[in-house]
């Protein structure tokens, strides 16, 4: 089971991902990371130095079968709503940024 959350300061990306992670573990929970995060933070980073504003990034949030207690189905909002995250929200059933 998955749901969607979008980060919306990916200069920011490691520290937001790690903040989630550290967030969804309560749950039974984890973020799948992009395989080129550290290139896109500096992608991000690289675009707001040339006033440009660096597109939205849509991550996983998926069950971790490593986790004891990996029952509660996961929920994007309900993690946020209780362990808010800047610069990241959730995407839900709306799919705001593509499949």
């Amino acid at each position: 089971m998955t749901d969607r959350l979008i980060v919306t300061d990916v200069a920011e990306l490691g520290d937001i991902l790690d903040r989630l992670d550290r967030a969804a573990a309560g749950f039974g929970w984890r973020v799948r990371r992009p395989a080129d995060a550290a290139g896109l933070e500096e992608r991000a980073r690289a675009a707001q130095s040339g006033l440009r504003l660096p597109s939205p990034l849509v991550v996983t949030l998926e069950a971790d079968p490593d986790a004891a207690d990996a029952v509660v189905p996961v929920d994007a909002a309900a993690l946020l709503r209780r362990a808010p995250v800047q610069g990241a929200v959730a995407d839900g059933a709306r799919g705001l940024h593509g499949r």
